[in-house]
Order: structure tokens, then C-alpha cells, then sequence
């Protein structure tokens, strides 16, 4: 198909547009002998990233450069949001395609379109009225969070923990409001993939996850360092700090970098006098217990219809981690059955973090009074001393 029209700078341009399929091997190997200006691939999720790969390097080949034209050459990739973990979804997060090779990163830029039930939807003045509430209307929460709502796709491997509890419309806000007074209670999980989640219990009662922090392959001390204190500087420079984690902390060493009680309470405590800084260790590691601390309140609503528990969506792994990545998983050779624990991944962490620090929030041992900065930690900080609990 050819298409002519001139640009707003009045330049006439005429472009040919080739239609190919890419459902055999025949028509990738077609495709993959064009000489072409740009490629835009339609629903990109169903094509592999690397067939993507290849396109990309049939761009830039017409009309030669040699004939002294200077353009533009690339891929325009449209796609409903593909399975999270996926090529795809590796690649619009800029996460490497192959694990620890950051050369293997794409270099792309992604823009992703609002919730058709958002304010901010788009396009909507070309679709016939009450379009996306239509389209929502009999469907399974999984088809509106992807063909409504824009989210990427749950993972279908295992079975999700949360996969009958946590909704994510209802659980997640964009830009949380932190009180800049009252203590923030840090869930942790330690080990050699140490994670943190950062939440609050606000005036009104309700448990907001405001800021996460995930570690690879690195000890506790190292963590604090490159991980948890830029988070603490930023949000959190003058509220007082509740470390929450696994009871046995006490009796186990993360390689050489100490235990993690002993590195917390070194930085954060020992360090900071005054501060009101404590670290505790939680009342169970019971994994039972843990995962009932999230999936009661999950499954309850205050009686004004308002979630009792919402996330930041800063806390995007431990989110996709509620939504589908923390899982059991299938016991090979076993039909449909699964585990008795979850799976340990790189999500499963996070969201034991988020659980130790919730069952210590919610719980009755939790008392924001006792958690106050003093007068010397006005001296050494830069904001004044507050009542933590009344906010002024």
C-alpha cells in the first residue's frame, strides 16, 4: 500500500507499507530478507523478542545511506500487556533478557496507556460512550486488570498464594501520602536476597506500603549501604523506624556480613541515639501465620466499603509478587498438585518482608508511643522533635 502526504513542515512524503504475517517459519525467514525504512509490529506480545531482534536489524536499510538520506529507523511495538516475568515484559521494565547480562538489556522507550475506567484514559472521544465499563461487565478480574485496566498479565505457573484475596484495583494507589512524623514500621526478610518493605499506620488506621527495597546476592551490611539508606534519606529522614523480621535473626549469620539484628541495630539504632529507631524481631516465622497476616485483611473491607491495607505503587515487586509471583508450584510428575510452600524467587522476599512487618503492624504489640524521637535527635537531624502519635 502506498501513502502520500505532506508534513507540517510542508515536505511531501510518499511511504509503501508492506503487510506480512509472522505465523510460519517461511514468513519470518520473508520477512527477515526485506530491506526496509522502520517496522511496526502489532500485537508484539504473541511475536519472541528475538524474531523482534532480527526485525530491528532489516531497518535502517532503505533507501540507502550511501544515496545521502539521513532519517529516523526503528520499531514501533504495540501490544495488550504481556505475562509478567515474560521476554516482554523483561523488556518494557529494561530488565536484562538473560539473568546477570546487563548487556542483554534492550534499549527502548515504553509508554503504557492509562485504565479506560481512569480519569486519564485516552481515546476515549473515539469509542462508542461507556466502552471500557461495557467491556468489563461479565468478566473475570484477570481479562479487565489486562484489557481494561492496562496491567501486565498474571503469571500462569503455579498457583498464587493471594490469587482469591488481594484485588489489585482496590489495594494500590499512585503516590501514598507519607507522614512525615509518625513511625515507619520496616517488614524485612534477611539472608543473601535481603528485602524490605516500608509501611505506616496512619491517623485514620489504615496500613499503607509506601516504599519496598530488594537485594540480590549481597549481604545485609551491603544492603543497608546501596539499598535501604538512599530509601531512608529520601522519604524518611525524620521519622522514627521500626525494623520487623524473622525471630531466629539472633542465631543466624548472612555470610560474612554478620546477622541482620546485629547490622540493624549497629546502623540504625546504636548509631542514631535519640532517634527512636528500634528493631525488633516478630512474634512468629510460622509461615501459616505469616501469610493469614495478609490474607485476612485482604479479604475484609471497612465497613465504608475502603480497603483497610493499600500499596504504593512504588512497591511494584512486592505488588506483581501478591498479584501472581508468589506461588506454589506444581510437583512434577504429580497431577494439579502443588507444594506446601511457596516457591523462593525473587518476589517471594519482598512479600515475606511486607508479611513480617503487617503482622507486627496489625498487631496488638504495636504502639506508635512508643516509638518517639528526643531531644537530642533534633540536635542531630534536621527536622524538629514531633509527638510521633498526635502529629504535633
Amino acid at each position: 500500500m502506498r501513502f502520500a502526504f505532506t508534513s507540517g513542515e510542508g515536505h511531501k512524503i510518499e511511504s509503501d507499507w508492506l503487510f506480512r504475517s509472522l505465523d510460519t517459519p517461511e514468513d519470518v525467514q520473508r520477512v527477515l530478507s526485506l530491506e526496509i525504512s522502520n517496522a511496526w509490529v502489532e500485537e508484539a506480545r504473541e511475536v519472541p523478542v528475538e524474531l523482534l531482534s532480527h526485525i530491528e536489524g532489516r531497518t535502517g536499510r532503505y533507501p540507502s545511506q550511501a544515496r545521502g538520506f539521513r532519517y529516523r529507523s526503528g520499531i514501533i511495538y504495540t501490544t495488550n500487556p504481556p505475562e509478567i516475568d515474560s521476554d516482554h515484559y523483561k523488556l518494557l521494565e529494561h530488565l536484562p533478557q538473560e539473568e546477570d547480562n546487563e548487556n542483554s538489556i534492550i534499549d527502548v522507550a515504553v509508554f503504557k496507556q492509562p485504565s479506560g475506567l481512569s480519569l486519564e484514559a485516552e481515546n476515549i472521544e473515539n469509542l462508542r460512550p461507556n466502552y471500557y465499563e461495557d467491556l468489563a461487565k461479565g468478566k473475570k478480574r484477570d481479562f479487565i486488570d489486562v484489557y481494561v485496566h492496562g496491567l501486565y498479565a498474571k503469571s500462569m505457573s503455579g498457583k498464587p498464594v493471594y490469587e482469591t484475596s488481594f484485588q489489585y484495583d482496590r489495594r494500590t494507589k499512585k503516590d501514598l501520602r507519607i507522614d512525615p512524623k509518625l513511625p515507619v514500621i520496616i517488614g524485612v526478610d534477611g539472608a543473601r536476597n535481603p528485602a524490605m518493605v516500608f509501611m505506616q499506620v496512619g491517623h485514620d488506621g489504615k496500613l499503607r506500603k509506601l516504599r519496598e527495597a530488594c537485594g540480590f546476592d549481597m549481604g545485609m551490611r551491603t544492603f543497608i549501604q546501596q539499598k535501604c539508606d538512599p530509601i531512608v534519606n529520601t522519604w524518611f529522614r525524620n521519622n522514627p523506624l521500626v525494623f520487623v523480621g524473622d525471630p531466629s535473626w539472633t542465631r543466624r549469620g548472612d555470610g560474612d556480613d554478620n546477622s541482620t539484628f546485629k547490622e540493624l541495630k549497629n546502623h540504625y539504632v546504636t548509631k542514631r541515639q535519640g532517634s527512636g529507631n528500634k528493631v525488633r524481631a516478630a512474634r512468629t516465622n510460622d509461615p501459616i501465620s505469616r501469610i493469614n497476616a495478609l490474607d485476612e485483611p485482604f479479604r475484609n473491607l471497612w465497613p465504608d466499603g475502603e480497603p483497610g491495607i493499600e500499596y504504593d505503587l512504588e512497591c511494584r515487586l512486592c505488588v506483581e509478587g501478591l498479584r501472581s509471583k508468589y506461588r506454589y508450584v506444581r510437583i512434577k510428575g504429580a497431577t494439579g498438585a502443588l507444594k506446601d510452600a511457596p516457591e523462593k524467587n525473587k518476589w517471594s522476599h519482598v512479600v515475606e518482608a511486607d508479611q513480617y512487618g503487617t503482622l507486627f503492624a496489625l498487631g496488638k504489640e504495636y504502639n506508635p508511643d512508643d516509638y518517639r524521637r528526643t531531644e537530642r535527635a533534633k540536635v542531630q537531624r534536621s527536622a524538629p522533635a514531633a509527638d510521633t502519635y498526635a502529629g504535633y
